[in-house]
């Protein structure tokens, strides 16, 4: 019995801020915090679909009701560049130089050995995170 589901840049309060396992937003809100430049990666156009904890959780428990062994995918809708997160945060920005085999886009799997992944989106906005944050 097994549930496989496939999890895309998390976020949530409280998240990693710091380190080698800091979240993308984790390491903007610190800077932000503490009035930091916020590091982006050139070019800046890498895109995410960040999805918020509570999204994923919903979604793990429902794939452990069903019990279906089965495999699942949790995103958000809406995709965002690493640069347009650093603007919704309304602080300095400091590019940091490209990084070798970078990905520009996050692309939702379409692949199981069942060829079938069950696509759930989460409903948690970005924005109205990053405004919680800011004000």
């Amino acid at each position: 019995k097994y549930e496989v589901i496939f999890f895309y840049y998390l976020y949530w309060p409280r998240q990693i801020r710091q380190g080698k396992m800091a979240t993308v937003i984790g390491i903007f809100e610190d800077c932000y915090i503490k009035n930091k430049s916020l590091p982006v990666v050139k070019p800046g156009y890498q895109s995410r679909r960040f999805t918020h904890i509570q999204d994923t959780i919903e979604i793990c428990y429902k794939a452990w009701k069903k019990n279906q062994c089965r495999h699942y995918s949790i995103a958000n809708r809406k995709s965002y560049s690493i640069l347009q997160v650093a603007k919704l945060f309304d602080s300095k920005i400091k590019y940091l130089p490209k990084r070798r085999g970078e990905r520009y886009a996050s692309a939702l799997t379409n692949m199981s050995l069942s060829n079938k992944v069950y696509k759930y989106f989460g409903k948690n906005n970005l924005i109205d995170y990053i405004d919680k944050i800011i004000k």
